[in-house]
């Protein structure tokens, strides 16, 4: 079931709670929420936000970590037809400001463990003149504070729901912003529908599935692949308030899960983990969030843990375009084939297309409404550069197959070229962390006196271990092939991370002594 041809979530909603009321729906840490439980807390929150002067159409910035109320948030800002602009939750400072202000919100509703970190950047974003808090904290200046539980309680009934059109906007949400200030991309009301369809059709789910997560509410990920494909299909999410290795698999047992999304270093964290006799307990078919793993132990993970690994394309302005499934032979080989409703190609930097097998940007669009961003909010000039020459410009490196394959090189701005040769930084990094001792590892691009750059590894040692600069050079020297052997090494304590929790390479790009080795004159560059 695909939401009965509805194409806004809403809509979808409604439909389950008139076919099954009490199916249980969320399961958060162990809390369920059925059907009835879940729209009935939403419908309430919707009267009280109603009552404060949220109308459709505005802009309402919600931050909050992982809880169950923010589902309710979610749900009770799309009934009343409102644009949910989902805030990231570590965001402190200038960056917390920005989304604030560029936004444009009039409302903020926000969970009391943030309160402090909103209250220093309320000037920063006049247009915020009430602020939703859940749960106690001291009082506000320069906004008009009310009470969540208490409108949730207000017994205010919510206008007649008018269905939005599918084309629009349904969330803001802020990208990562490493290059520049974060971008608000406006995804439409079809876009959750258009993503599940292609979870549902490419991955065969059902009904009878529990989509696990530890990730993020306010990313695309456990938003949309998680939460939006179980409310879709009409099975259940299972979200938990944060990752944990050391209880990953006893929550996914506890939960049900059929199907667990992950993203980044969580796989390659889990397989770190000691071997258990629990490791197979449990009845998760497919794990989707490979990447993180050296291609070489894929293999190892999928029989440690008795499940599939399935890999993807996906950005937050895209959604999921290509993927592969559990039954394919090259599910975590490569990053999957386009699904039909996306158009996908590589360009040169004429955006001409380049034969297969030829390295250049992965551009895609559209061959359905609603499956992509519309734009990106307040900024046309950044939105038409982006669709230049009708393609949307992904900033990824990849290559399309004779098979049809595409294979994932690299981020532009993070590939690095060294004597007329593209290095990946993704794959000399796994090289780097198959090493005992290092625990992360970040390659990045530095100038070099001969032209173009030379490759700095940056890495972070295990808990309880030292890495050797002498070691670790051997190791590249085994596993690397020379155009892409370091010539400088930075360890640090942890590495730099971005709002999105991404690696801040920009930040990585120097080779200043003393804290940078030159391993190729042996001492300090």
């Amino acid at each position: 079931m695909t939401g009965s041809g509805h194409t806004d979530l809403w809509s979808v909603c409604q439909g389950r709670i008139s076919e099954h009321p009490d199916r249980v729906v969320l399961d958060f840490d162990g809390d369920r929420w059925s059907w009835a439980e879940l729209i009935e807390a939403a419908e309430a929150l919707a009267g009280g936000l109603a009552a404060a002067d949220v109308v459709r159409g505005e802009v309402v910035c919600h931050m909050s970590p992982n809880h169950p109320e923010a589902v309710v948030t979610m749900l009770a800002l799309l009934r009343l037809g409102a644009v949910e602009c989902p805030v990231n939750a570590g965001l402190r400072g200038a960056q917390l400001a920005h989304v604030l202000d560029h936004s444009g919100a009039g409302t903020l509703i926000v969970d009391s463990s943030l309160a402090d970190r909103v209250s220093e950047q309320l000037p920063a974003a006049p247009a915020v003149q009430t602020v939703v808090m859940r749960g106690e904290a001291p009082p506000l200046e320069g906004a008009t504070v009310l009470d969540y539980a208490e409108l949730r309680r207000s017994g205010h009934t919510p206008p007649p729901f008018r269905p939005p059109g599918p084309g629009d906007p349904m969330n803001i949400i802020y990208t990562s912003g490493t290059t520049g200030p974060a971008k608000g991309a406006v995804l439409p009301q079809a876009f959750p529908i258009e993503q599940a369809r292609i979870k549902i059709e490419q991955w065969g789910l059902g009904a009878d599935d529990v989509m696990f997560s530890a990730l993020p509410l306010y990313h695309v990920n456990a938003r949309f692949s998680s939460l939006g494909t179980a409310l879709v299909m009409g099975g259940r999410v299972a979200l938990v308030s944060r990752f944990s290795a050391s209880t990953f698999w006893d929550q996914v047992r506890r939960s049900g899960a059929t199907e667990v999304g992950v993203v980044g270093a969580v796989s390659s964290i889990l397989l770190r983990q000691e071997p258990s006799p629990a490791d197979r307990d449990h009845r998760v078919r497919m794990m989707h969030g490979a990447a993180g793993i050296p291609m070489d132990r894929r293999a190892d993970f999928e029989e440690r843990f008795g499940l599939r690994l399935v890999t993807g394309f996906a950005m937050t302005e895209t959604g999921h375009f290509a993927t592969t499934s559990p039954d394919d032979p090259m599910r975590y080989r490569a990053s999957g084939r386009p699904v039909p409703q996306y158009e996908v190609a590589v360009v040169d930097a004429d955006d001409n297309q380049v034969p297969a097998g030829t390295v250049g940007e992965l551009v895609v669009r559209p061959r359905v409404p609603g499956v992509m961003m519309t734009g990106y909010h307040r900024q046309p000039e950044a939105t038409l550069a982006a669709f230049r020459n009708l393609w949307f410009h992904t900033g990824d490196l990849a290559t399309i197959e004779a098979d049809g394959y595409i294979r994932w090189v690299d981020r532009a701005a993070d590939a690095i070229r060294r004597r007329g040769e593209m290095i990946s930084s993704t794959e000399v990094e796994q090289a780097v962390c198959e090493l005992d001792a290092v625990a992360e590892c970040a390659a990045v691009g530095v100038p070099s006196e001969l032209g173009e750059e030379e490759v700095k590894l940056v890495v972070v040692a295990e808990p309880g271990q030292t890495i050797d600069p002498a070691a670790l050079k051997r190791h590249c020297q085994a596993t690397l092939p020379d155009f892409c052997q370091p010539r400088y090494v930075e360890i640090l304590d942890e590495l730099p991370k971005t709002a999105t929790h991404k690696v801040n390479k920009p930040q990585l790009r120097h080779t200043d002594p003393p804290a940078v080795l030159d391993l190729s004159a042996g001492g300090r560059a």
